[in-house]
């Protein structure tokens, strides 16, 4: 059963060499686990409360396995520093079905 996972990210506009590196790390281990993202959306108001994000990502994973893979690989545990660097809000969440 596919899992979709809800990312809510705000940029570190100051460190786009990060946002890079991190990107180039994560892309390839996406599809490897057969993710994909499937919307993008920003956000342009807060009605109530403080602002989350800049950013709301839906991907898509064919099950849970491929969440574990992509979170749990070694490349992934290898660029959580450049993760911190390239987001200052970095919020990674499952949507129950």
């Amino acid at each position: 059963m596919t899992v979709t996972v809800v990312a809510l990210v705000t940029v570190n506009d100051d460190a786009p060499e990060a946002l890079a590196a991190y990107f180039r790390v994560t892309g390839p281990l996406l599809e490897k686990a057969g993710a994909k993202i499937v919307q993008r959306f920003e956000i342009s108001e807060t009605v109530i409360g403080l602002e989350p994000a800049q950013s709301v990502v839906i991907v898509e994973y064919p099950n849970r396995d491929a969440v574990d893979q992509v979170f749990g690989s070694d490349e992934y545990q290898m660029i959580k520093e450049t993760r911190d660097k390239a987001f200052s809000n970095y919020q990674i969440s499952i949507v129950a079905r």
